[in-house]
């Protein structure tokens, strides 16, 4: 059943409630006392509503993750939370995020993996890839790459996989396939660089799959850049740049039938060549989106009730809490874990 049209979009703000004391003086004087909005941000027709229980897996996996903050001119908000069928049965969040900092080329590095459901220790899959992938992009840094090896850096989160299922295992000589049925992820890494010459030429990116235009959408050669994106993916989830009311696809696969466990999607282990974009600008105005397909799917292509409420709240860093609740949305039959990463160039501070 939809809800009344005021309940469609509640505030986030907390929502004031009077109460009345006496003053010194004599006559009442209207206090007014804080209160937590609560529950969920409402889009479309509403979810179910459950009694989250307590992740039972290994390692430790809470419910909700956020974090946020302000480096190298840029604005940063990062989350993720448990879908509702996890909570319902119990389950851990199998999406997770990695956020790392190159100060000597003052890069911000972001990795963000989604763990495939039917693998045992997909939660632990994901929290490996992207940390792998962000230590990966960084020791590339330091040894001077400007173009970024993105089949090195996917192989070496792979192995991260593979050695950990060979560590749980006591199998030295176990390979990818047989800890693909374990282990298994999605993984998409995007890497934001100041431009250093506006008006350079960028050569080919190491990367076999590259995809989209190195020059100006109107095809005449480069538009003025701020900051430089390299990014590439594993699997569906995607990257994607806001625009005003516009959600522009970077990078990202889609489902695929020549999936790893249960079809459907690629992932790591056993698949290690990743779909690259071309190096993009990023200017200011626009917004960096770095997302897994639990929030994907309800977006959609963006001209929705989900793009036009995303639009909306973004249009300016939302508080680090309130961005957390702004992903945790209600919506019927959207049950995924989801993640997201989005970065503002130009400081708000």
């Amino acid at each position: 059943m939809a809800l009344p049209e005021h309940q469609a979009e509640p505030d986030l703000a907390p929502v004031p409630e009077p109460s009345v004391r006496k003053r010194s003086g004599g006559g009442p004087a209207v206090r007014r006392r804080t209160r937590l909005a609560r529950g969920p941000l409402t889009i479309g027709e509403p979810a179910p509503r459950v009694e989250p229980r307590l992740a039972a897996a290994e390692p430790y996996r809470p419910d909700t993750i956020a974090d946020g903050g302000e480096v190298f001119g840029l604005t940063i908000r990062s989350a993720s939370v448990r879908g509702l069928q996890k909570r319902y049965v119990g389950g851990p969040r199998q999406d997770d995020l990695c956020l790392g900092v190159h100060p000597p080329t003052e890069t911000l590095i972001v990795a963000v993996a989604d763990g495939v459901s039917a693998a045992t220790h997909s939660h632990l899959a994901a929290a490996l890839a992207v940390r792998q992938a962000v230590a990966a992009v960084a020791r590339q840094l330091d040894e001077g790459a400007g173009e970024l090896d993105w089949t090195e850096i996917f192989e070496q989160a792979a192995w991260a996989l593979v050695e950990e299922h060979r560590r749980g295992r006591y199998d030295a000589d176990a390979d990818a396939r047989e800890a693909a049925p374990a282990l298994a992820t999605t993984l998409v890494v995007a890497a934001l660089t100041p431009e250093q010459d506006q008006n350079a030429d960028h050569p080919p990116e190491q990367c076999p799959d590259a995809i989209g235009p190195a020059k100006g959408q109107n095809g005449r050669g480069p538009e003025p850049r701020t900051l430089r994106l390299q990014t590439a993916a594993v699997g569906d989830s995607p990257v994607l740049v806001l625009t005003q009311d516009t959600f522009e696809p970077v990078v990202g696969e889609t489902d695929d039938a020549d999936g790893l466990v249960g079809g459907g999607v690629r992932a790591l282990p056993r698949h290690t060549r990743p779909t690259c974009a071309k190096p993009r600008s990023l200017r200011r105005g626009s917004v960096l989106l770095v997302c897994t397909d639990g929030l994907a799917l309800p977006l959609a292509n963006g001209i929705g009730e989900v793009g036009r409420t995303l639009a909306r709240e973004l249009a300016d860093p939302p508080d680090i809490v309130d961005f957390a609740r702004l992903l945790d949305f209600s919506r019927s039959t959207y049950d995924d874990d989801r993640t997201l990463v989005a970065v503002w160039p130009g400081s708000r501070s």
